[in-house]
């Protein structure tokens, strides 16, 4: 019996979300500055050399003409004005980008009959953590908006007796869902879990094993869930 196996397929493209946060983000910046050269510019005239000057009070720039020939000064508040511009409107979605980069890059699932296997990352991506967990593990699997909504696809929310794991930035979340789904409800009634209720703790681990190679020459359980079974009750003995 051969096993079946998904690979979940992580997103790599923009959300319509993040582009309207982005449209919205640049027109913020572009009103501002607006306001700063509309609401901020006062005009003087000098008397002692007959020019005119302007002084765009919210960013310390003075600008005009002497002698026919333009000027601009500005002071150190222009310069703070300038760095928090760049921190605020360029520094911070850079290292959001970046950040969700990682996570996307560091992250991975295959998904089949028997187990979970793949990556993800924290909050802060600085490294990966191994995830391998078999279906049996699994209390529970839903597919959810994902918490950082950059790029498009869902969130795997797989929960189990260790935590809760998010696997963000799914595109086939639903499809993963249902087929973990499925897995599970099928390790809940396999046979080879029907023979080990039915074990008593001193019971016969010979008569267990002959059960199980019955199953397994029957066609009912697999190879590999006869070896792992096995292997469980050659350690008790």
């Amino acid at each position: 019996m051969k096993t079946k196996e998904m690979k979940a397929v992580i997103s790599k493209k923009f959300s319509k979300s993040a582009w309207i946060l982005l449209v919205c983000w640049v027109g913020i910046f572009a009103l501002l500055t607006a306001l700063c050269f509309a609401l901020g510019k006062q005009k003087y005239y000098s008397p002692l050399s007959g020019n005119t000057y302007y002084e765009l009070c919210w960013l310390g720039i003075q600008y005009g003409k002497i002698d026919s020939e333009l000027y601009i000064d500005w002071d150190g508040f222009f310069i703070l004005i300038v760095i928090l511009n760049i921190l605020i409107f360029t520094i911070v979605p850079l290292i959001y980008l970046l950040i969700n980069r990682r996570k996307r890059k560091l992250t991975e699932l295959t998904a089949n009959d028997m187990e979970i296997v793949g990556s993800y990352t924290g909050f802060i991506p600085i490294s990966k953590i191994t995830l391998k967990m078999p279906i049996e593990k699994i209390d529970n699997i839903a597919a959810v908006k994902n918490f950082f909504f950059l790029y498009t696809g869902k969130a795997l929310r797989i929960a189990s007796t260790s935590g809760v794991i998010r696997i963000p930035y799914v595109l086939n979340a639903d499809e993963v869902v249902a087929f973990l789904s499925e897995a599970i409800e099928k390790a809940k009634n396999s046979p080879v879990k029907a023979v080990a209720e039915q074990e008593k703790p001193q019971g016969d681990a010979a008569d267990s094993l002959k059960k199980l190679a019955e199953l397994r020459n029957a066609g009912i359980i697999t190879e590999e869930e006869f070896n792992q079974k096995k292997n469980e009750l050659l350690g008790k003995m």
